[in-house]
């Protein structure tokens, strides 16, 4: 490993290697060629995705050939001692953006996923789960599906609430993995149930908004201007740029079911109608946030969040286990039925909420970080003042959770950034003066 002593901002590529599809004996290592990786992991995609931009002057993609299906080895990691490193291997899907530089120089860009999400409609789920947690079905099928393929294994899962029984009708694995997470509740009372399955350098994450955001804050950055001359430490954590791209969006948050749902439930066996609602004014506290302190003023939440501007319809056989019959005879009903309709209203403000509020910002390449961690983001107030003088931002800074990142490495690594794509539901500091 190289020496701590290298300048903050560059990365080490290990390696980066590409097969022939045609002739699988021929490899070759094409990190001289390359401009650019971009390697890119989010919450919302059950794979990472990989992309690598060659200027190539030698020919390789007629002389080798890449025509599709060629397997690309890649393992790169940032300059400090003892690192962690991002590896794995894609396999090529698509070749792009081919332009012609100069005489005998080409640019070209290779887009690769990794075998499993290649081979995943290949593969076919066919089975029956009955009265069995969710968070079981889910090891069943990584296990039994995706490890086999990949020889990565579920490192995160949170544990779900009742007995659900599903019948699989040839589907692919993560087809049925998304089903799963959209039907699965939370064990955890403070918890909207928005669950997540996704892949991560390290393995797959099963879990809910609410356990991503409680995790304890991995890294800190600062966005100041200054540099501060032979400070290396300043140097790794300081934010390169950013960009609060949603702030707050109070008329989509209304549209979309921030501050207020209603879920209508039909049950034509036990001829019930029920509903089931969340008003941001009454409920804001019954779910964790990442931070303490809401959004809205308390007089801007009376106006809006009080009433119900959007509602969700589900028909289910849920209220069945209310009928004295059922639950004379099969007890264990109380615990059998799906129960997204006791859920849906405060997932989808859940959901509404993280939505409004999008910040971007690119740090040193820091190969530790993947999506789903937390991070916290400080940020000096604006003014005349001198750095030393100011007073964190509690608005714009605090604890946020990273959805989606780009590890990007240019220049053969003497270019290492990090872009991480972070939100909140809260700030860090009430926005009402409390007497």
């Amino acid at each position: 490993m190289t020496s701590p002593q290298q300048a903050s901002g560059s990365g080490l590529i290990h390696a980066l290697t590409i097969k022939s599809a045609t002739q699988p004996q021929t490899q070759i290592d094409f990190r001289q060629i390359m401009s650019e990786i971009s390697y890119y992991e989010s919450i919302d995609s059950p794979s990472f995705t990989l992309t690598t931009t060659l200027l190539d002057g030698a020919n390789l993609r007629t002389s080798l050939p890449i025509t599709g299906g060629e397997v690309i080895s890649f393992s790169f990691s940032d300059t400090e001692l003892n690192s962690d490193r991002i590896s794995g291997t894609a396999l090529v899907y698509k070749l792009a953006d081919k332009v012609r530089i100069k005489e005998n120089l080409d640019s070209y860009s290779l887009f690769s996923y990794p075998k499993e999400l290649m081979l995943d409609q290949y593969q076919i789920v066919s089975t029956a789960f009955e009265s069995r947690k969710i968070d079981d079905m889910v090891k069943s099928i990584v296990e039994n599906y995706i490890t086999p393929v990949t020889g990565k294994t579920l490192v995160t899962i949170e544990p779900t609430f009742g007995q659900f029984t599903t019948t699989f009708p040839r589907i692919s694995p993560f087809t049925a993995l998304s089903y799963l997470a959209k039907e699965a509740q939370s064990s955890d009372t403070k918890s909207s149930s928005k669950y997540f399955f996704f892949d991560t350098n390290e393995g797959y994450v099963f879990a809910s908004l609410q356990y991503l955001m409680r995790q304890p804050v991995k890294r800190r950055f600062t966005f100041i201007e200054e540099r501060i001359a032979g400070d290396r430490q300043f140097d790794r954590n300081r934010i390169v740029a950013m960009e609060e791209s949603v702030a707050f969006d109070l008329a989509q948050g209304i549209a979309s079911g921030q501050l207020g749902t209603q879920v209508l439930s039909l049950d034509p066996v036990a001829k019930r109608f029920r509903s089931t609602q969340y008003l941001y004014n009454r409920d804001y506290s019954s779910i964790d946030h990442i931070s303490q302190q809401r959004r809205l003023s308390s007089r801007v939440s009376n106006q809006f969040g009080t009433r119900f501007s959007r509602e969700s319809f589900i028909v289910t056989n849920a209220h069945q286990s209310n009928l004295p019959y059922v639950v004379d005879n099969e007890p264990t009903a109380q615990q059998s039925f799906r129960r997204r309709q006791d859920f849906l209203g405060v997932e989808t403000a859940s959901t509404a909420d993280i939505l409004s509020n999008i910040t971007i910002i690119t740090v040193h390449g820091d190969s530790s970080l993947h999506a789903g961690d937390t991070i916290e983001i400080m940020i000096p107030v604006s003014g005349e003042t001198t750095i030393s003088d100011r007073a964190m931002d509690g608005l714009a800074g605090g604890k946020y959770l990273i959805t989606a990142l780009a590890h990007r490495l240019m220049t053969g690594g003497m270019t290492y950034v990090t872009v991480l794509e972070c939100v909140k539901d809260a700030y860090s500091q009430p926005i009402e003066r409390i007497d």
